[in-house]
Parts: C-alpha cells; sequence; structure tokens
C-alpha cells in the first residue's frame, strides 16, 4: 500500500473516532451504571424551574436544571439522598436507592417559599415507567382546555394508527378509520399538528388530514386542545390535535418488534389482485403504471365518429400504453409488520446534550371485504351491486429527531416521512337499471399512492434570567396523492342479449377507461414570538406577541380516457379483452376525455396573523389569559390549463379569546373560556372538478360559491385530578356557527353526487365527561390494586337554521355529528409478575354521513345515515425481562358498516327484509383481526 493511501486511511479512520467518540461514549457509560434523571417544575404553574441544583449528599456530583427543567445524573448503583435547591422556593429531600442499568424518574413540583421560612420536603423516590403523570400534569396545569393520551396508554391497546388512537380521546371519534370528528364537528373543523408543524390536508376530494397515516408506535403522546388562544391558528372549530413524536431517552435505547396478524375475512384465503411490480413490495411506485408520454391531444377526438386517420393515430398511442390486465390468485398469509427503533442522548458538557431518535416501520396487510350499493328513485330502487373487495396496504415511514438541549437554549429539527400505498381490486356484479333488467359485471383496480414529509426546525431562547423567551420556527410539509392508473372494465347484458357485452361510452364513470390524476401539495409556515414575565408580591403576568405566516401551493391534475371501437366477441376476462392484442385502429383504442375546464385546478393561500396575549396568575388560585389575534387570508384557485379564475377569497378575521382557570386546591380546577375562529373553504372544494369514487358508485364535485364560516366557542369544565395519573373532569361546551360547510347530495345530478354547501346557521352544544381512575380503594384487599379503569363519555346535540328556499330536513344534526360517544376501557397491570389485560369498547351514535333533502318535497335523495357500531377489543400482553408479548383480539362484534336512509323516521336502521323498512344505500363487512406482537428493547 502506498504511503498517501495509508495517510488517507488514517486521517478518515481519525475523523470517524473523532465523529462517533461522543455516541460511543454515551453508550459506554450506560453499561452497569444507573441514571437519575427528571423534570422540575412550578408546582403551582407547572412551568419548567431553570437553574433549579441538584445535588446528592456526601458526593461531588450534582446537576442543574436546564431550558426545559430537566437534569441527568449517572451514578453507581447504591442508596442516595437528593437535594434539590431553587431560590424563592421550599428546598426538596429525596431518597432514593438505585440498582445496575436502571433509569430512576424523578419528576418533583417544588412550592414557593413562605414568607421567611423555608421548610425541607422528604420525598421517596419511585420508578416511574408510564408517562401518564407527566400527561396529567401537563393538562392540570395548561392554560388551555385540553384532553390527551400518552404512549403508555396507547401501548395498552390495539391501536396501530393515529385514526386508532383518536377515537380512545375524550369527545372525538373517527369517520372511515382516518378522519377525526371532534364534538360532533367533523374532520373539515379540526386542525392537526406535528411536533408542532401544521399537517395539510391529504385528500383529494375533501379538506381533511388522514391520520391513519402516522402509525402509532412512533407517538409520545397526543393531546386535542379544546379552547382557542392567540397563539393557535384560527381555522378550526372542533379542536387542535397535537401529535408529539417519540422524545430522547435518559440512556441508549433501541427496540425491535414483529408482527403477525390474523384477519377472519381473508387470512388462508384466496386474494385476487391485478399485476404488481417488484418495487411496490418495498412502496417505490412502478413507473410502468405511467401514462405514456405523448403530443397533447393526440387522443382527443374532433368530431363524434373517428376517421380512419383518428383511427391508425388512436391505435398506435393506445398501443403505448401498459395494456396488461393479468391478474392473480393467492392463498393469503398472516398480514406483517415491522419496526425498529433507536433513541440515544450524547452529554456534550454538564449543561449541553443532544438527542438523536431514529425509528422506521413496514407494513404489509391485506383484506378481502363484500360489499353492497344501491341507489333509488320515487318508483324504488334503481340499482343494485354486490363487490367483493381485495385491498392490500403497504406502509413505510419513519422518523428521524434531533434535539439540542443547553442551559438557556433548546433547538429541535424534527422529520416524519410516511409512503401509504393502497391496491385495491374490485369485481362488481348487480343490476344497473331494474326497470330494463340490465345486469353488469365489473371489474376495477385503482391504486392510491400517498406520501407525507413533515418537518420542523425550532428554537428556544432564554434571554436575561429567564423573564424574556424567543419562540421561532419554520416548518415544511409536502403531500403528493398519485392514482397512476384507474381502471374499470366494464360489462352489461338485456335480456334479449346472449351473452355481454363491453360497455363503451363517453364518460369513465359509466364505462370501460383509465384515469390518472396527481395532487401535490407544499406548505410552509413560521412563527416568532416573545414572550416577557413581570411578577410582583401577588401577580405573575406573562406578555406574549407574536407574528405567523403559511403559505400553500397546489397542483392538481386528472385525465380521463374510454375504450372506443369494435371489440372482438367478449369472455368477460380484461386480460384478454382489454390486451395489447385487441388494442388497434381495427378493434379497440383509447379516446381522452379530459375536460380541460373540470379536470385541473391549482390552489395557492397566503395566511399572516399578528397576535398577542397577557396571561395573568393572581396569588396561584386564579389565572386569565385574555388574546388577539388577527388573521388575514389571501386565497386563490384557478384553472392552469385555460388561465381561468375559480375562486378568490380575501378575509381579515379578528379573533378574540379568553382563558380563565381557578384552582379550588392543588388538585381541582375550574376552567372557563370563550374565542372566536373560522372555517375556511378548501381548494377542493372550490374547484368544481369531479372525481367518481368506484365503491360508493358516486362522484365528488366542487363548489366555488363556498363562503367562510364564522364561529363563536364557549367552554366550561370541572377537573379533579385525585393522584397519580388519574383523573374525573366534566364540562360543557357550545358553539354558534356562521355558514357551516357541509358535504351534501346534489339533487341537479342524475347519478349520485355528493357537493359541499353552506347553510345558514348551526348551533352545537353538549357535555363531556372523563374518568381515570384506579380501583384500588375497592375493598381492603391487594385484589383490586392492578385495575383501573379509563373512560369518557359525550352528549352532543345541534340545531341548524336554512337558507331560504332550501330544501333540507328542518330537524336533521350537523352533518358528521352524533348525538353520543363512548369510550371505555378496563385494565389490569400487574408490575410484579409482568401480565396485563385490556378490554376496550368504543360506540359512536348514529350521524349523518351525506346531507340530503327532506322527503315532503318529492324528491328520494333523502340524508344518508352512518348506522352506529359497538367496536370491542381485548389485549392481553406479559413481559420478560426486555421482551414483551402481547396478544391483541380487534373488533370481536366485526358488525357491517351500514349506510342508510331512514325512510320510516324512526331513528334507526330497519333491514329491507322488514315490512316498512329503510333503503340500504352502502354496506361495507368487517372481520375481526388477531394480532401476535412480540418486542425486544435493548
Amino acid at each position: 500500500m502506498k504511503l498517501t493511501q495509508m495517510n488517507l486511511n488514517y486521517k478518515k479512520s481519525n475523523f470517524l473516532l473523532v465523529f462517533l467518540f461522543p455516541i460511543l461514549s454515551s453508550f459506554s457509560i450506560s453499561q452497569n451504571l444507573s441514571i437519575i434523571s427528571g423534570k422540575i417544575i412550578d408546582k403551582t404553574n407547572g412551568e419548567a424551574l431553570i437553574g433549579a441544583t441538584i445535588i446528592l449528599e456526601g458526593t461531588t456530583k450534582g446537576a442543574v436544571t436546564d431550558i426545559e427543567g430537566n437534569f441527568k445524573l449517572t451514578v453507581e448503583p447504591g442508596t442516595y439522598t437528593v437535594n434539590i435547591r431553587y431560590i424563592g422556593y421550599e428546598p426538596g429531600i429525596i431518597k432514593i436507592e438505585t440498582k445496575s442499568d436502571e433509569v430512576i424518574h424523578l419528576d418533583f413540583a417544588m412550592e414557593e417559599a413562605r414568607a421567611l421560612s423555608l421548610n425541607e420536603v422528604v420525598v421517596s423516590a419511585t420508578l416511574e415507567k408510564s408517562s401518564d403523570v407527566a400527561m396529567n400534569i401537563e393538562l392540570r396545569k395548561a392554560a388551555l382546555i385540553a384532553s390527551g393520551i400518552t404512549a403508555s396508554e396507547i401501548r395498552k391497546t390495539p391501536d396501530r394508527t393515529v385514526g386508532d388512537i383518536l377515537k380512545r380521546v375524550t369527545g372525538a371519534s373517527i369517520q372511515e378509520g382516518r378522519f377525526a370528528i371532534i364534538r360532533g364537528m367533523n374532520d373539515r373543523y379540526n386542525a392537526g399538528y406535528l411536533d408542532g408543524a401544521l399537517l395539510s390536508s391529504t385528500e383529494s376530494d375533501r379538506k381533511a388530514f388522514a391520520f391513519d397515516v402516522v402509525p402509532a408506535n412512533l407517538i409520545d403522546n397526543l393531546m386535542i386542545v379544546k379552547a382557542g388562544s392567540a397563539e393557535l391558528i384560527g381555522d378550526f372549530g372542533g379542536g387542535v390535535i397535537k401529535i408529539n413524536t417519540k422524545s430522547v431517552p435518559d440512556k441508549l435505547v433501541q427496540n425491535i418488534s414483529v408482527g403477525a396478524q390474523y384477519h377472519s375475512l381473508t387470512t388462508f384465503n384466496d386474494f385476487k389482485q391485478f399485476k404488481t411490480y417488484a418495487s411496490e413490495k418495498l412502496n417505490f411506485l412502478s413507473e410502468e403504471r405511467n401514462i405514456p408520454s405523448f403530443e397533447e391531444g393526440a387522443l382527443i377526438l374532433s368530431s363524434t365518429f373517428p376517421s380512419s386517420a383518428d383511427k391508425i393515430r388512436l391505435g398506435a398511442i393506445s398501443k403505448t400504453f401498459n395494456n396488461d390486465w393479468s391478474s392473480s390468485s393467492i392463498n393469503v398469509t398472516p398480514n406483517a409488520r415491522l419496526a425498529y427503533s433507536i433513541g440515544f442522548p450524547i452529554q456534550l458538557n454538564d449543561y449541553r446534550k443532544l438527542g438523536v431518535i431514529f425509528a422506521l416501520n413496514y407494513s404489509n396487510t391485506r383484506r378481502i371485504s363484500g360489499n353492497e350499493i344501491n341507489s333509488y328513485d320515487g318508483a324504488g330502487q334503481v340499482s343494485g351491486f354486490t363487490d367483493k373487495s381485495y385491498l392490500r396496504n403497504i406502509t413505510t415511514g419513519g422518523i428521524f429527531n434531533l434535539n439540542y438541549i443547553g442551559a438557556n437554549t433548546q433547538i429541535n429539527f424534527h422529520n416524519l416521512l410516511n409512503i401509504n400505498t393502497d391496491n385495491n381490486s374490485i369485481y362488481r356484479t348487480g343490476t344497473a337499471n331494474f326497470t330494463d333488467v340490465l345486469t353488469v359485471q365489473n371489474t376495477a383496480n385503482v391504486i392510491n399512492y400517498n406520501r407525507l414529509y413533515n418537518g420542523i426546525a425550532s428554537l428556544k431562547q432564554l434571554i436575561g434570567d429567564s423573564i424574556l423567551c424567543v419562540n421561532a420556527s419554520l416548518s415544511y410539509s409536502n403531500v403528493h396523492r398519485e392514482i397512476p392508473d384507474y381502471r374499470i372494465a366494464s360489462y352489461f347484458k338485456l335480456p334479449d342479449f346472449p351473452s355481454y357485452q363491453l360497455t363503451l361510452g363517453d364518460f369513465f364513470n359509466s364505462s370501460t377507461g383509465r384515469f390518472a390524476s396527481n395532487l401535490d401539495e407544499n406548505l410552509y409556515s413560521g412563527t416568532i414570538e416573545l414572550t416577557k414575565k413581570i411578577r410582583t408580591s401577588n401577580i405573575k403576568t406573562e406578555f406574549k406577541t407574536g407574528y405567523y405566516f403559511q403559505t400553500r401551493n397546489r397542483t392538481f391534475e386528472g385525465r380521463s380516457f374510454v375504450y372506443g371501437g369494435t371489440p372482438n366477441e367478449t369472455t368477460l376476462n380484461p386480460e384478454i379483452d382489454l390486451g395489447s392484442k385487441n388494442i388497434d385502429a381495427t378493434k379497440l383504442f383509447l379516446i381522452e376525455k379530459t375536460s380541460n375546464d373540470l379536470a385541473y385546478y391549482r390552489g395557492k393561500s397566503f395566511v399572516s396573523a399578528f397576535y398577542g396575549s397577557v396571561d395573568q396568575n393572581y396569588f396561584n388560585r386564579f389565572r386569565a389569559i385574555y388574546g388577539l389575534r388577527f388573521e388575514d387570508i389571501d386565497l386563490n384557485v384557478d384553472n392552469q390549463k385555460v388561465n381561468a379564475p375559480i375562486a378568490d377569497i380575501k378575509k381579515m378575521s379578528i379573533l378574540p379569546s379568553v382563558n380563565l382557570t381557578y384552582s379550588l386546591n392543588e388538585k381541582t380546577n375550574i376552567r372557563a373560556s370563550y374565542f372566536s375562529s373560522v372555517n375556511r373553504p378548501e381548494f377542493r372544494e372550490l374547484a368544481p372538478f369531479a372525481f367518481y369514487v368506484f365503491d360508493k358508485n358516486a362522484e365528488i364535485r366542487g363548489n366555488n360559491d363556498l363562503k367562510i364560516a364564522n364561529l363563536r366557542n364557549f367552554d366550561i369544565r370541572y377537573e379533579f385530578y385525585p393522584q397519580g395519573g388519574q383523573l374525573i373532569s366534566i364540562g360543557g361546551f357550545y358553539k354558534s356557527i356562521e355558514n357551516p360547510i357541509e358535504l351534501s347530495l346534489d339533487i341537479t345530478q342524475a347519478q349520485t353526487t355528493f357537493t359541499f354547501h353552506n347553510e345558514k346557521e348551526s348551533r352545537i352544544y353538549g357535555i363531556e365527561l372523563e374518568l381515570k381512575k384506579k380501583l384500588d380503594f375497592i375493598g381492603r384487599s391487594d385484589l383490586f390494586r392492578d385495575f383501573a379503569v379509563y373512560s369518557n363519555f359525550s352528549i352532543i346535540h345541534s340545531e341548524l337554521s336554512f337558507k331560504e328556499g332550501s330544501q333540507a330536513k328542518s330537524n336533521r344534526p350537523l352533518q358528521g355529528q352524533s348525538p353520543y360517544i363512548i369510550n371505555a376501557r378496563l385494565q389490569y397491570e400487574n408490575p410484579n409478575n409482568g401480565w396485563s389485560c385490556n378490554i376496550g369498547l368504543n360506540r359512536v351514535g348514529r350521524r349523518i354521513a351525506y346531507v340530503g333533502v327532506d322527503p315532503k318535497y318529492g324528491n328520494t335523495r333523502q340524508d344518508i345515515y352512518e348506522e352506529p357500531r359497538t367496536v370491542v377489543d381485548l389485549q392481553v400482553g406479559k413481559t420478560f425481562n426486555n421482551i414483551n408479548i402481547k396478544l391483541t383480539l380487534g373488533d370481536l362484534l366485526h358488525k357491517d358498516l351500514i349506510y342508510y336512509q331512514d325512510v320510516n323516521n324512526d331513528g334507526k336502521y330497519t333491514s329491507s327484509n322488514l315490512q316498512n323498512s329503510d333503503r340500504l344505500m352502502f354496506i361495507f363487512s368487517n372481520g375481526f383481526t388477531s394480532t401476535l406482537n412480540l418486542s425486544y428493547s435493548f
């Protein structure tokens, strides 16, 4: 080897050692040692105490709390007396015993000193293994009314995604498995944040974030804020969902988990699927599915009947498409899931540390379901279809978080990437027209590729003696949603036809054809905020002012094609009938039916806001926060193809807020709040584009006449925190909405079509109850010591006032609002033997999925209701040192999901087999699941 090569290798090795030394050092010091860590807070308001000293008596070891009030000490196993000191506060003494390779958490609340007397507070430390207590402290001391759930609670449920988690939180429910409804207000009225970064809408046909794209195993905690304040975005009415990913541990922690799931309708059964490509197993969309490039307009006909030259051109271009319609059938093995995470701190010195979190997850699941879709007119049923759906979902994703914490500085850089692909093959049979006895046999294959990236860089800087605080953040979010090649092969047969014929027509949604779409949205936002504290003898005052901006850019384009020409005799097999051999000028060819007026839209919006608030605490009993937010929006939607404006909204909103808290004692709060907010139309809701949803045999269209909804919100709540992670609360709320936006049936369209509209006014009011209680108070036996109950219950009512000329049903509730929500869970957990068991129940009252008209007007397009389902889950777990095994039985009752028109007006679904029955619109079958999960922490 040459000398220069040796020197180069030596330098590389040196560089690698220098780079890895802090990490390797942090790993090595944890071996056979103990860690004492925790957070020191003000007992009155829950704020972090920065610069508090922690000293181990009889040693030279000590620490000082950082900007978050956290500290960490690495010690030899043994018994210690910990002294905690902070100027102006009663000192604390804690006696602890540490064991090898153990982490002791000391979350300690310090009380202000009384007059000239400083009394020592002596407590005993416990090994805190959950974050429930920390969440309760945060909720108890929070400035706003909120509800939340922690990672430790999530682990005790079968929940796989954030969409599953949300239904456990008070006042929240989930629609279609992924869209949040809070306090009876559907997805469009709720906002989502991930690690402080606002989440964009993931949907091409509604204003909503699909919470099923975020895996549950990446979540540290989730909180729903139900009251407004000056620093919160003004565009929400139900709640702000704050999702926080995993926090940095006190030592090197790695976890790997594998899971296998049995689905009662799917596993070990035959699963039909269209051709898939090797790259798609790892969630990389194959380019084989893309629409080929050709001259714009080359597949468009200028007249109804194509000439010979047209046919030659159309046939040649159609040959360049992927015409492989082959399918196969496999026997389904159990669904598979895999997750890995690693987190570690790098101690830079006594006051500075760097934390790293990295996590990956992968799941590959299949699901077979049977569905029914019906439609009606005044004379009765028009059509009826039976579907068999074969859905394969692959989800890959991960997080990478960096956190720097110093004495007066905190810098965070958080990143989440998630890719979610649905490949759904649907086989449909039935009658398209009962009058003509027109029977059909259709096959559809649609792939939905969704990619979400969310990143945020944030800074918190204290200036002076923690009197002035600067908070700043910049975030970026990208949503990419692609349907590369949506295919429908449609066959029909009339009674006097000897065989089925291929359906050829002018519209993709009612004939044989192809469709492709691409949605891309970029969201940039930033905040700078100054907070200053002033303290007198009995009043603590905090002034806050800030500026927020958000810019969004969305582009959407869709292209539709139908088959034309003269088909050969059909075989009811798309692989043959629509294969390459049957595509040419003399047989079948594709004709583009893309409408430049309707298939493209571009959205731009800029939101800017100035805000300020005053937070005052009187005698450590009464807290009042007054806020004012000036939020301005400039929103524009146009058509990039024809350069035509669609919608233009400009408005300044003045949004006041008041939040009051009275602490009866250390465990009890009474809260009240008022805030004004808005709900703005989404780009998609304004665009006239019509999207065909095959599994509902319906279209969704936009409405460029939508107005901004204005909301006034009132809340009151009583909270009691007995001890630990326990909570008892009862609260009430009232909301008034001017110009509420709803999804409704469009009675002007012949086909089932949904669109968006404003009503005049809506009023919503309700009661929420929450209970988190250990059962150790029952009897004197230790039998109930390890039992706890977690439950919440909501009763909600809404009323609407309608615009003049409206044909809506006069006494109906707001779309998406349920009259009640029930969540209950009984938990057993024994830390001594490692056994745990949880049984949970969730039920949501019936709600309007799609708004219709009052039947008294003679129209059959009535309200479509979603029938309630009771979901019961059971989980049993066992921990062996670092190994945890969980068996979860999900949706044990597996009731069908039913959508219907309540024709007999009895408030429930009456089967079509009975007299005076209701109209069944859609029904989707649900099987139960059995999941075995093994995780190993090291």
